[in-house]
């Protein structure tokens, strides 16, 4: 009996193989762009050349996922084909963290399958395992480290996974102090149990970005934590708010006085965005609302890096797959709205035994601030769509409900209406008969 229950999670993982390969059977598109990059530059650690840009060593972009790439490489050889296969298989991994992360808030094994598989079946989830992208790995560290915490792991260890998610992207870095705001006035802890908690997260978080900062002080004598293109992606929110921006003009771009000096360049693009937001505070708010919009309007990026290799833009299979993606989307989120309603219901009711609800939307809304000041859209979104899938499984549970709900009425109804319609009909010719007789 206990070994039945297993089967619906192996049928889930079936399924995310068998729709992820056959994915990738057919849409292998050739790397551009990022996901170029991330090759080219794995190429080289894999081949002993180290991470270099220009012959010279960089922090431009975070070293984790080029460093994940290398790694493999070094077993299979340059193969882009290899790396799409293991960010498939992470994402098959993601889905088994969903699972596992909505089983431990909710304690309801159907909710945690309903949020696997609505995961499994989001066309986007399956089509960014086309692109060489950092995302999966970083997610599936990511979403890793929050299960564990949640499900009191030593925080130290949850810490340390955070912080070698944030080797592969650095959005995480201040999340210790919604960490902090969470433990103090959502579960309803006292300061000093709040603090610590946050304050051994971040200690480990400071662990796992340990080797990558000792590595930047040694090969290009700064103290770079992770990454130096954090500056030049603040100015470019100061010029977009949902597309990436560049100018070969000195009097548009102050960046490109910094010629190939990276710590340069990021300490004029810092000092830009800072001036920028001294001068025109209302222009920020108003730009941050505009990148929140923009980072969940529509869920179609993905289109440009798969179907759109196949077919010229504006044509009628790109449109398609825009609509179709950003439709099932949609439906996700409103699935989405009626989970969080039941969340702040049972939050209300039960108080802190339910506070680990909300723990999911914590890392959403931290995500949604970061966007405030770099330009935004829906690729950088994907991180976020698991913590939702949480909510998703909740609302399809009551859709499901409500659902079944009406059909018992209305199948009540039609049986109530047909042994009326029987019992006036019988009356009727029982009463002929004695005015006949």
């Amino acid at each position: 009996m206990e070994r039945s229950r297993y089967f619906p999670l192996l049928g889930l993982i079936g399924l995310n193989l068998l729709l992820r390969g056959l994915w990738l059977v057919w849409m292998h598109p050739p790397q551009q762009m990022d996901f170029l990059w991330y090759y080219t530059h794995a190429v080289d650690m894999a081949e002993g050349r180290g991470y270099v840009w220009g012959g010279h060593p960089t922090a431009y972009w975070p070293i984790g996922y080029p460093f994940f790439l290398s790694v493999l490489f070094r077993v299979t050889g340059p193969s882009v084909i290899a790396g799409l296969m293991v960010n498939a298989l992470l994402s098959v991994g993601m889905v088994l963290l969903v699972y596992a992360l909505t089983l431990q808030i909710w304690r309801r094994r159907a909710v945690a399958l309903a949020a696997g598989l609505a995961y499994t079946l989001l066309p986007s989830g399956i089509e960014w395992n086309a692109a060489l992208g950092s995302e999966e790995l970083f997610t599936f560290l990511l979403l890793l480290a929050l299960w564990l915490y949640v499900r009191s792991t030593p925080t130290l260890v949850a810490g340390v996974l955070l912080g070698l998610a944030c080797d592969v992207r650095p959005i995480p870095l201040l999340f210790p102090l919604c960490v902090l705001a969470y433990e103090r006035f959502i579960a309803r802890r006292s300061t000093m149990q709040a603090f610590r908690q946050s304050s051994l997260l971040f200690a480990g978080m400071l662990l796992g970005i340990a080797p990558v900062t000792i590595r930047n002080a040694l090969v290009m004598h700064h103290f770079i934590p992770i990454s130096t293109n954090g500056g030049v992606n603040l100015w470019q929110g100061t010029h977009s708010d949902s597309a990436y921006f560049w100018s070969w003009d000195p009097r548009v771009n102050p960046l490109l006085r910094a010629g190939s000096n990276e710590v340069l360049e990021n300490q004029i693009g810092v000092h830009a965005f800072l001036t920028y937001a001294l001068q025109h505070p209302l222009q920020l708010v108003f730009h941050a609302v505009a990148k929140w919009f923009f980072l969940y309007w529509v869920d179609w990026n993905v289109v440009d890096v798969t179907f759109a290799t196949r077919w010229r833009p504006h044509t009628w299979p790109i449109w398609l797959a825009r609509g179709f993606d950003t439709g099932v989307y949609w439906l996700w989120m409103g699935l989405t709205a009626a989970g969080l309603h039941r969340t702040w219901r049972t939050w209300r009711r039960r108080g802190r035994r339910a506070a680990a609800g909300w723990w999911p939307l914590l890392y959403v809304v931290y995500n949604t601030l970061v966007f405030s000041v770099f330009p935004a859209w829906d690729r950088f979104r994907f991180p976020i769509m698991p913590f939702l899938a949480v909510y998703v499984g909740l609302g399809a549970g009551m859709a499901a409900r409500w659902l079944r709900r009406r059909w018992r009425r209305r199948t009540r109804a039609a049986s109530d209406g047909h042994s009326s319609s029987g019992s006036c009909g019988g009356r009727r010719r029982s009463l002929r008969g004695t005015m006949s007789r």
